[in-house]
């Protein structure tokens, strides 16, 4: 902002939005919907730089090389610094693939496409090993500086073919992009989180806000300003403590966070003091607060990554270490290099303070490529553990195993698993678990010369009428996904039917997986289930940190009891066949992710292929295949909770 118009209210709004992202990053708990603090930043970011813009439009001196100098000058330097700071320490703390990822995240960061990087490396945001991600919190810098190569040139157009109806295509273009935020977070929602286009509406919401206070100069009386602030207070309140990461977002649960951000910065337009906003240690965290959003993620990235506990007095140690970081940052980088910047000529900026340091971060991110992370740092074991979790089932068979978007997808013949041959004997099907036991299949099935046609959808068990509390788009494409599943297993008879998934534990599930199972029974010769593996906490890392850094505790869980619903069945279906993973990973009770030097699992819930294939020739080599075991069939009379798992 120029100093003219600075607005104290909109740096103390900054600082309700970063404490919050902070407060929900220490600990969820705290702000369940903490993350939504991004989304106030869109919209005051939106506001501040269109009103700059739109301002230059209007006088004929807008000019695209200055613009983009004004965000080279704001962005990459303080970016510059954390990044800098975070390889070097990755340097010494991260695991060969890490590393890898690190630098190249370092690159796109800088190159304002780490969104895109971070969406295809880690999906999810709230997944487990995305917290241990120090440069996750990049991806929207990524949304904001692929908006402004969009939106100037999108207003410089709209303002010169149709000056006087400017609003009204700008507010239609945004009602156009909340609409495909709202559906396209309903389809593809890991996606939705990162992506320009489902996101496009936040940052429009505050540039047309700004374009309208241009317009038409805000004389915001003080009733209608106390009546905006109390909406807008209550709108953000209600985000930050309703929401919570499994709902859907953005799409229309962002537009509320969103609407109480423009309603707080209209209620402050006619400057008027703000006592909340505007008081002194709300308008200096806002100050630092780009310094203070890069500087938190890493220190607690960092933190999780070595396995240390947040405890509340270390908590409070990363908040002030945070802020210490951060005040330094925009003391001298921050302003020095703003200030500077503007004494220098374009190419100079863009040399001098872009192209110099992308350069530099390429570099090193094709060293590391190279030269695979620098493995020497740590055992040799470390880099073989690491090499198991890159094997990953989903990409594997893609195309054979689809996420939920591609529902309508058909089966594929050459979707093979178990014995080559010209003809199909079955169909494997379920969610990303099934999927993860394909490898286990393929090899239980040869023995007994089955080939099995691989059909499987994410977030999508094999059970009629269960929807696991999903979105209702991915509630909608599972039910139609598992229709003609069972459609084809009608139509088709197959000697041979397996099933997988993330079985429910919740016991009231149970009729609805004995009435799928016995429309699959009449339809089919033999019936396998493959039962849920255990999961377990950090189940891909703990055996890798523990050969990094020496460290002690354990990383086995305790097997949990089958849900009884599993005993009714097997009672009433004596004929279905039982494959239990953990007969492999489980031994006497106690479940680990690392048996024989093989580190199992993808994550804390999915197997790695490595892992799956593992379990596979264990279980051959014990005498079982996918038609064979070398126990009595035992129908079980276990008290509820205890399920024999032998069939």
């Amino acid at each position: 902002m120029r100093q003219e118009s600075y607005r104290s209210d909109i740096d103390g709004l900054r600082a309700v939005a970063v404490i919050a992202v902070f407060l929900h990053h220490l600990n969820t708990s705290l702000l369940p919907g903490g993350f939504v603090g991004v989304d106030i930043f869109f919209v005051i970011s939106g506001y501040l730089i269109t009103s700059q813009v739109f301002q230059e439009v209007r006088q004929g001196s807008f000019s695209l090389k200055s613009f983009y100098q004004r965000r080279i000058n704001r962005i990459v330097p303080a970016l510059a610094t954390v990044l800098l700071v975070c390889v070097v320490l990755g340097a010494f703390l991260l695991s060969p693939v890490d590393l890898m990822r690190l630098n190249a995240n370092a690159l796109f960061a800088l190159l304002g496409v780490s969104n895109i990087f971070i969406w295809l490396k880690y999906g999810n945001y709230f997944a487990a090993d995305a917290g241990e991600a120090p440069l996750l919190h990049t991806w929207s810098l990524g949304i904001e500086e692929q908006f402004y190569v969009v939106w100037p040139l999108l207003v410089l157009l709209v303002y010169r073919v149709a000056p006087r109806h400017l609003l009204w295509v700008l507010g239609g273009g945004l009602v156009l992009a909340i609409g495909v935020s709202q559906y396209a977070t309903g389809v593809f929602a890991t996606a939705s989180y990162y992506l320009l286009p489902t996101r496009f509406f936040e940052l429009m919401l505050g540039g047309w806000l700004g374009i309208w206070h241009l317009q038409h100069t805000p004389r915001v009386g003080r009733m209608t300003s106390l009546g905006c602030s109390l909406l807008g207070y209550l709108l953000i309140g209600a985000s930050l403590l309703l929401l919570s990461e499994g709902a859907p977002f953005p799409g229309l649960n962002a537009l509320w966070p969103c609407l109480g951000a423009a309603l707080l910065i209209h209620a402050g337009a006619s400057g008027g003091p703000s006592p909340i906003l505007g008081c002194r240690p709300m308008v200096f965290v806002g100050l630092i607060s780009y310094s203070l959003y890069l500087w938190h993620w890493p220190l607690i990235a960092y933190l999780n990554y070595l396995e240390v506990p947040m405890t509340f007095a270390l908590g409070c140690g990363v908040v002030a270490g945070a802020l210490l970081l951060a005040w330094l940052s925009w003391r001298y980088v921050e302003k020095p290099m703003r200030r500077s910047g503007v004494k220098l000529g374009f190419a100079q900026v863009f040399a001098r303070r872009f192209a110099v340091p992308a350069l530099g971060l390429a570099l090193l991110a094709g060293v590391t490529q190279q030269f695979s992370g620098f493995p020497q740092r740590f055992s040799p074991q470390v880099l073989a553990l690491e090499a198991m979790t890159l094997e990953r089932p989903a990409e594997i068979r893609r195309g054979c195993h689809v996420p939920s978007g591609l529902y309508r997808t058909e089966p594929d013949d050459t979707c093979r698993l178990g014995a080559a041959k010209a003809a199909i004997d079955g169909i494997l099907v379920g969610d990303s678990v099934a999927n993860h036991f394909s490898g286990m299949v393929d090899i239980l099935a040869r023995p007994d010369g089955i080939s099995l046609m691989d059909y499987t959808l994410d977030s999508c068990a094999p059970v009629l009428g269960y929807n696991g509390g999903m979105p209702g788009a991915y509630a909608d494409h599972c039910a139609q996904r598992n229709q003609r599943v069972y459609a084809l297993i009608e139509a088709k008879r197959y000697p041979y039917v397996v099933l997988a998934g993330n079985w429910p534990n919740d016991e009231s599930v149970g009729p609805a997986i004995e009435a799928s199972l016995a429309r699959v029974v009449a339809s089919s010769g033999q019936v396998i289930v493959i039962l849920r593996n255990q999961p377990i906490d950090k189940a891909a890392t703990c055996p890798i940190r523990r050969l990094m850094f020496g460290l002690e505790h354990p990383c086995e869980a305790a097997e949990t009891p089958l849900p009884q619903y599993w005993a009714q069945i097997r009672g009433k279906y004596p004929q279905v066949r039982f494959i239990d993973p953990n007969q492999v990973i489980c031994p006497n009770g106690l479940c680990s992710p690392l048996i024989d030097g093989k580190l199992l699992y993808l994550d804390n819930g999915h197997l790695n292929e490595v892992g799956s294939r593992f379990i596979g020739q264990t279980l051959l080599e014990r005498g079982y295949s996918l038609l064979k075991d070398p126990r009595p069939q035992v129908v079980s009379t276990n008290a509820p909770g205890k399920a024999d798992r032998s069939n």
